[in-house]
């Protein structure tokens, strides 16, 4: 490949930068999500735990809107995971362009940068599946907990 010119290496390494902030911004994000969903569970255990009797429409609505939120919580996490596999191939074809992959160009006989994950399936990229995995025992935990309670 030919050398590329010190104004477009320039414009690469800036977008790579770019790059990795937002990996780092979606990573902190996704976190923020699972965590403050983990909070949201044991806030609603807590409460309904404490009281002695809710009528079954109450505990209907709460178990639909627990539901609901889980189901956001995924969509958000999936949606997150899709963009992140963005990114990520953005950056893949930064490295490309500035033949990071190509063996001699930056050492003798090796290459600069090893070759990332190439999974195809974004769903299974970084830690979605687990997040996703611990948000879903936490609502059926919880679901379980409040029909056993109120509805049995």
């Amino acid at each position: 490949m030919s050398k590329i010119d010190r104004v477009k290496a320039h414009v690469l390494a800036e977008l790579a930068k770019e790059q990795g902030e937002q990996l780092r911004f979606m990573a902190n994000l996704d976190l923020r999500l699972v965590f403050g969903y983990l909070t949201a569970q044991f806030i609603l255990v807590g409460w309904i735990t404490n009281q002695a009797e809710l009528a079954i429409q109450l505990v209907s609505a709460v178990l639909l809107v627990n539901g609901l939120l889980f189901g956001v919580i995924v969509m958000l996490l999936v949606r997150h995971g899709r963009r992140r596999h963005h990114v990520s191939q953005t950056s893949r074809n930064i490295d490309s362009a500035l033949q990071l992959y190509e063996t001699g160009i930056y050492f003798e006989g090796r290459i600069k940068n090893p070759d990332r994950q190439r999974e195809k399936n974004p769903l299974f990229l970084y830690w979605h599946p687990i997040y996703i995995f611990i948000c879903a025992v936490a609502f059926t935990g919880v679901s379980l907990l409040i029909a056993s309670i109120y509805l049995v």
